[in-house]
């Protein structure tokens, strides 16, 4: 069972600032919530040591321009196919979750025909997925930062385990996908 983390108002405080502003200085901060600079520090990195804060970079998903797509999942086996997408160059993060749909992936790229591509090579086709809900996020209220895999290191293994010749499949021969930029046939723009 997960151990709920005690913090108190002042933590709290600081949680607010630091997602306001993560560049904030420890003096700034000193100044706003009444303490002395080296109390914030020692209260950032207590924070840090349990895990309830951490810095995270990557892409802004509200101003890169890039879709992102939520897919929710029946399945049997949740974890079998969330350790296989999280090494996908699109994959965003995924969610073990309980109700009807067990599984909820997020998965992003420059066009929606690839997405849907991945969601039906890779999610739909496995044997012990029973129903596949699919969604464009439309919007975002907030800034969204998402780890994206920038670097993409080309193999002949791609990261999802499975055989894929992207030039035999018809989805990648009729421009339904870009391909995968492991493979070396992606024909999109990010991974160039």
């Amino acid at each position: 069972m997960t151990k709920i983390i005690d913090i108190d108002e002042k933590d709290r405080m600081i949680l607010e600032l630091l997602e306001k502003d993560p560049e904030m200085s420890q003096s700034e901060i000193a100044k706003v919530v009444g303490l002395s600079q080296p109390s914030v520090g020692s209260r950032i990195k207590k924070l840090k040591e349990l895990g309830v804060i951490s810095h995270a970079y990557g892409l802004n998903i509200k101003k890169s321009g890039l879709y992102v797509l939520k897919v929710d999942v029946k399945c049997k086996k949740p974890s079998e196919i969330l350790s296989k997408l999280s090494k996908c160059p699109f994959f965003l993060n995924g969610f073990i979750v309980a109700g009807d749909k067990n599984l909820t992936l997020f998965l992003s790229g420059e066009d929606l025909t690839t997405l849907e591509a991945i969601v039906d090579k890779h999610i739909r086709a496995e044997p012990e997925v029973y129903n596949v809900e699919a969604g464009i996020i439309v919007r975002s209220e907030k800034d969204a930062v998402m780890p994206v895999k920038m670097y993409i290191e080309k193999s002949r293994n791609v990261p999802c385990g499975e055989e894929v010749n992207c030039t035999t499949c018809e989805y990648w021969r009729i421009d339904l996908c870009l391909g995968c930029p492991v493979t070396g046939h992606y024909k999109g723009k990010i991974w160039k």
